[in-house]
């Protein structure tokens, strides 16, 4: 028998993207991402500055002698902590953030990964769109050699659009 092939990887550094789109552009057209009303926010974050957790729920279906538990899968909550270096520069992923904070604002965010940071958006591509409100900025204390951080959590407020394929 033949060994089994071993699939190909994905390398992250200088490979994901995360763009804050407006809400009311469409968020999957290549020509709005591609345009300038979208905001990069990728290199405005620290390393560990779009912490996505997803999980779901159990929904217990034990029946009375039945040696199988009939349990399937229930809701899915998913949050998303954003962690930005502290900038005064106006393009900055902490300026952006801090102003969608602070006018409540519902905005949405899109992440694509395994494409190069600075390759346009194209036809075809897979990416994530998420869509919710900002909480307050929290910054965080000061590290020994290290630089200022502050931190949001995103609120979704629409469905996660997973694996959403980009459109003209």
């Amino acid at each position: 028998m033949a060994a089994e092939t071993v699939p190909t990887s994905s390398q992250s550094d200088g490979r994901w993207r995360i763009l804050q789109v407006p809400v009311g552009s469409n968020a999957k057209s290549v020509a709005i991402l591609n345009g300038g009303t979208t905001k990069a926010l990728t290199y405005g974050m620290t390393a560990d500055g779009w912490d996505r957790q997803i999980s779901q729920a159990n929904v217990e279906d034990k029946r009375l002698t039945l040696i199988q538990d009939l349990s399937r899968p229930g809701k899915v909550t998913e949050t998303v902590n954003i962690k930005v270096v502290v900038s005064s520069d106006v393009a900055s992923a902490d300026a952006i953030l801090k102003a969608l904070s602070a006018a409540g604002t519902e905005s949405q965010y899109v992440q694509r990964q395994g494409v190069a940071n600075d390759a346009n958006y194209a036809t075809g591509q897979v990416v994530d769109v998420l869509t919710g409100v900002l909480g307050v900025r929290r910054p965080d204390a000061p590290v020994e050699n290290g630089v200022d951080t502050a931190q949001y959590t995103l609120y979704l407020t629409k469905p996660t659009e997973r694996d959403a394929v980009l459109v003209a």
